[in-house]
């Protein structure tokens, strides 16, 4: 019996070469297309090289005769540097070809064993091992899916940039079975801020007991995992029992320890189901109000209780007795004498303080301004945008018109066609990674997103604008500009160094070279100092006033790392954070695409704000342009979700009404009443349009006129209800929008 491919070879020998398929299917169209259709092959090879039992693809090259995918390997390495290799500056060999297709080779090999979930996983702990953060993948699958080239090359250059790359490569030689187990066991995904180390061995000093307290946003959660590492590395085994008054703060431990300790479950589901590694280590949860009836059903090695002061109370106290060998408790704060007293008696005595001034001063909950500036792209960036743009909806209309049995097999019968491209995206990858095959179409539409969102991430506005912005500012004040890459650092740099102190620093310099640039910007009075991943080596600038982040990573995290340890409060200092985004003009929009994209980005600057007790502000606020753009995407967004029950988005993930709403019910407020419950109050003497800052100011007072709100995806509410009072109260009363 012969496979698909053979019989194919039969027919076609002529046809099944190199030359052939670059002729037919790669010459004359974008080169990022080309890459998508030229990477669909190989990837198809690739599974037909290392499983030809469960062969899944027909070939459209001679894989008998090695010389044709050697020059699609070829292809594809220099496709790959040519879409995204010139972001940094870094000498690559003259073997580059070669050194690349080996190291995409062996990322393919060892995980294809995996899931998606499985492989991000075991890369980020590998990273962890390798350079003590897990950013760089997250950097990379922001750009694209992991089995593709652009990922690889994406890696590929990073890890050359920080010296790293043959570290990782034998990192993935390790046994196959090393590697299951790295992928699925705990291991703490990032490192812990120096108030969150100190906290750990306080405790650990103390003998496994007492209460950390530590001011909102200062990361008790990562201490308390921190901790349940420390000790299943020590001992081999360990069970956890974290125990806390509200289902919402559960349900976010139980979240936080998926992602932070790199476990594999489901994020959506509530606190009720336990989290494992085999039978070495399990998280278990639940409430003071059950445990307490009954302390001695819930046995554990390490108990967690949260919000501990809680557990004072007359009847839940009694949970706080859970037979344990060690005992842990977190608060903000625990006041009174009456509340200490019983809490030292069952889990000990605070054994270490870290206060909202504390935070403040350490810079995690700075006190300063942000603005955020929003520039268009540029007359050659636009019209290659527009071009890309209609090819997009082009080919997007004629796979909804000529695909939709095939989108409602793949889509599991969800819908006939694709009213996003980010639903088109996500099908993408779940059929790339489930062996489904799709159509060539489907491939040069990938290949055009790549090059559409590779403009955006360039932008040179974005980049002059922040220039002009540091020509302003640092020559009276310390500046720090935060790049995406070394070239665009070099570039920053070459634009400023003639009119004001300019010093730069990242992994392209020599150790001294570094140290030398670094101590001469905290020796001048004024000046600007440029870095692409600053924070990440750890140096804080004490006496920066001004922060520019031009960078287009992102993440929460490096969000709060560079506005909180590089902006600290000083004698007479008026911190200022400008964060920059760069845009497409309405007329070049693809509606769903460019408006998620878009409001994504103000929705989760807006809730890292509004989480650290700040406000984010348009630093151009009469720009009408601007203004109108906003309109339109925020009406796109409404009538989207008038007809789905969610939206995708690559920051928030899945958005939904109901649960939002569920984290305003069961988020802690000052009184009887819950937020959720105080908001619909509220909203009956709101007549007009709700702003930013009006819904801002409404979370407060519903939450006690607390400064900071914790509320994940609040933003969406407003823009799902068009910011309508009378809508938004309906939404919050109906638990859902209908």
């Amino acid at each position: 019996m012969m496979f698909p491919h053979e019989k194919e070879w039969m027919r076609n020998y002529d046809n099944l070469s190199f030359e052939y398929f670059n002729e037919k299917k790669l010459i004359g169209i974008p080169i990022a297309s080309a890459l998508g259709v030229a990477d669909a092959e190989l990837l198809s090879y690739y599974d037909h090289k290392y499983d030809p039992e469960n062969n899944r693809f027909v070939l459209q090259l001679d894989f008998y005769d090695p010389s044709n995918y050697k020059k699609l390997e070829n292809f594809v390495a220099e496709a790959s540097l040519n879409v995204v290799g010139e972001k940094i500056n870094t000498q690559l060999s003259v073997n580059f070809n070669n050194d690349f297709s080996a190291f995409r080779k062996s990322v393919i090999s060892t995980l294809r064993p995996f899931s998606l979930t499985h492989q991000l996983n075991l890369l980020k702990k590998i990273s962890m091992d390798c350079i003590k953060e897990t950013s760089i993948i997250d950097d990379c699958y922001r750009v694209s899916s992991i089995g593709s080239s652009v990922f690889a090359i994406e890696l590929f250059i990073k890890l050359i940039a920080c010296d790293e790359l043959d570290n990782f490569s034998n990192n993935l030689y390790a046994p196959q079975e090393y590697l299951a187990d790295l992928s699925t066991k705990p291991k703490l995904m990032l490192k812990p801020w120096p108030h969150q180390a100190e906290a750990l061995d306080k405790w650990l000093v103390n003998g496994g007991k007492g209460i950390l307290e530590m001011a909102t946003a200062s990361g008790k959660t990562l201490v308390g995992l921190a901790i349940a590492e420390r000790l299943f590395n020590t001992h081999g085994k360990l069970n956890v029992l974290v125990l806390a008054h509200s289902k919402a703060i559960l349900n976010q431990w139980r979240a936080e320890a998926i992602e932070k300790l790199g476990l594999i479950a489901d994020k959506n589901l509530d606190y009720d189901w336990d989290l494992a590694f085999k039978n070495k280590f399990r998280i278990q949860f639940n409430t003071l109000q059950t445990v307490y009836k009954n302390p001695d059903l819930y046995p554990t090695d390490l108990l967690i209780v949260d919000e501990v002061h809680h557990g004072a109370g007359k009847e839940y106290r009694n949970a706080l007795t859970v037979p344990s060998k060690w005992k842990l408790g977190l608060s903000a704060t625990v006041e009174g004498g009456e509340r200490e007293r019983i809490l030292d008696k069952y889990l000990g005595k605070t054994v270490y303080e870290f206060t909202l001034k504390d935070a403040r001063e350490r810079g995690i909950i700075p006190e300063f301004k942000l603005y955020i500036h929003k520039t268009f792209l540029d007359i050659a960036e636009e019209r290659e945008f527009d071009n890309i743009t209609e090819k997009i909806k082009n080919v997007l209309n004629y796979i909804n018109a000529t695909y939709s049995v095939k989108i409602r097999e793949l889509s599991n019968g969800k819908y006939t066609q694709f009213d996003s491209i980010s639903d088109f995206v996500q099908i993408m990858e779940k059929a790339r990674y489930g062996g489904r095959d799709v159509p060539e179409e489907w491939n040069k539409l990938t290949g055009l997103i790549f090059q559409r969102r590779k403009i955006i991430h360039q932008s040179s506005p974005k980049i002059e604008s922040g220039i002009q912005l540091a020509l302003n500012e640092g020559k009276n004040k310390k500046c720090v500009i935060f790049s995406m890459d070394i070239e665009t650092c070099e570039r920053i740099y070459g634009a400023l160094a003639s009119d004001l102190n300019a010093y730069r620093i990242h992994s392209g310099l020599k150790e001294k070279e570094v140290k030398y640039e670094l101590e001469m910007f905290k020796k001048c009075k004024s000046g600007v100092l440029i870095a692409p991943r600053m924070l990440d080596e750890g140096i804080n600038i004490p006496d920066a006033e001004i922060g520019i982040n031009i960078s287009s990573a992102k993440t929460k995290l490096q969000l709060v790392q560079r506005m909180g340890r590089v902006l600290r409060k000083g004698p007479d200092k008026k911190p200022v954070f400008h964060h920059f985004v760069a845009l497409p003009r309405s007329v070049s929009f693809i509606n769903s695409e460019d408006s998620f994209s878009y409001l994504s980005d103000l929705a989760w600057v807006q809730e890292v704000t509004s989480k650290m007790g700040i406000s984010a502000e348009l630093y151009d606020k009469s720009n009408a342009e601007i203004n109108e753009l906003e309109l339109i995407s925020e009406k796109i967004i409404y009538d989207y979700y008038s007809k789905h029950s969610e939206i995708t988005t690559s920051d928030f993930g899945t958005i939904k009404a109901s649960n939002i709403i569920k984290s305003l019910d069961e988020s802690s407020g000052k009184g009887e009443f819950s937020p959720r419950q105080i908001l619909i109050h509220l909203l009956k003497d709101e007549n007009e349009y709700i702003s930013d800052a009006r819904w801002l100011e409404l979370l407060r007072i519903a939450h006690g006129n607390d400064s900071m709100v914790n509320i994940p995806g609040h933003h969406w509410l407003l823009l799902i209800s068009g910011r309508d009072p009378d809508k938004l109260k309906s939404i919050l009363e109906a638990r859902r929008i209908t």
